[in-house]
């Protein structure tokens, strides 16, 4: 059975109408769009804002913190009953020669740090405990290295006691 033509053009529009006022429907606050994105919008704006000056204030203090430890202070001011090792003795210093320069290990002939080869009239030292020959200025940076609980300074090639 067919239907007439205004019946369903009322159809249409008690739907339409039906739309327009529902205010439960997925397209019903679409005006206070604009609203809640700028409440979103200010709310992070500000957490960013919250959270570049934690970041700024925990930086700052501890860079106060390693400056007094670097001072000899610990974190309280106190003076730190701990202070560093003295750095350790430098080898003696020796004058390379090919002939006459005995040094341990296979590779007498090179220094195990840069892995160049010795030459004649190269300053070198000879480590005391195992008698390994690296260039004087090798060592010396070498064992120059702040003394950490991690690293201790030590003989490059065996780790023997410097």
């Amino acid at each position: 059975m067919a239907t007439p033509e205004h019946a369903r053009a009322g159809r249409g529009n008690a739907t339409a109408t039906a739309i327009a006022t529902n205010r439960w429907g997925p397209y019903s606050g679409a005006g206070d769009f604009a609203g809640n994105m700028a409440i979103i919008l200010a709310s992070l704006l500000a957490a960013l804002a919250l959270a570049l000056a934690l970041h700024a204030g925990v930086r700052c203090l501890l860079r106060r913190r390693r400056q007094r430890q670097r001072q000899g202070r610990g974190v309280d001011g106190v003076e730190d009953p701990e202070k560093p090792a003295p750095p350790p003795p430098l080898p003696p210093l020796l004058v390379y020669s090919a002939s006459g320069t005995r040094l341990a290990g296979a590779a007498a002939h090179e220094c195990a740090i840069c892995l160049a080869e010795f030459a004649d009239g190269d300053a070198v030292r000879a480590m005391p405990a195992c008698g390994h020959g690296f260039h004087a200025c090798c060592i010396e940076r070498w064992l120059a290295v702040p003394a950490s609980a991690a690293r201790r300074p030590s003989c490059p090639t065996c780790r023997a006691p410097p």
